[in-house]
């Protein structure tokens, strides 16, 4: 499946691809986000990360939080995308998405960046937070 939607994402030019695709993800995180914590007041960063980290991973990415010198990030070493992230790195800005949204409704508006993916030849996803 994530081949088709790779090669599907492929018709359209690139930036309007990559911005449909965070798009979905970012809508998908926030619905998660809501399914998790209904109604709860938001919480602090580095617990909204580890959350987004345990979910990731219970979605096939095996994700981890970590935090060095003030800087909190989400490394996930495996890709439920598979082989289609590798050939259509596109793919990647769902999950994006997916960390924004999610972030956003546990914590409020972050600007979460992909530093390192497995797309780019990297042992692990590394977004920066």
């Amino acid at each position: 499946m994530g081949t088709l939607l790779g090669r599907a994402l492929t018709l359209l030019p690139t930036n309007e691809a990559e911005r449909l695709a965070e798009e979905v993800g970012h809508e998908y995180g926030l619905h998660l986000a809501s399914e998790m914590a209904p109604g709860d007041a938001q919480r602090s960063l580095q617990s909204a990360v580890a959350t987004v980290a345990e979910t990731l991973t219970s979605h096939g990415f095996a994700a981890r939080s970590e935090s060095s010198n003030g800087q909190l990030r989400i490394v996930s070493e495996h890709c439920p995308f598979g082989q289609a992230a590798i050939d259509h790195p596109v793919l990647c800005a769902i999950d994006r998405g997916l960390v924004r949204g999610m972030l956003a409704g546990l914590h409020g508006d972050t600007a979460p960046q992909l530093a390192e993916s497995l797309a780019m030849g990297h042992s692990a996803c590394t977004t920066l937070v």
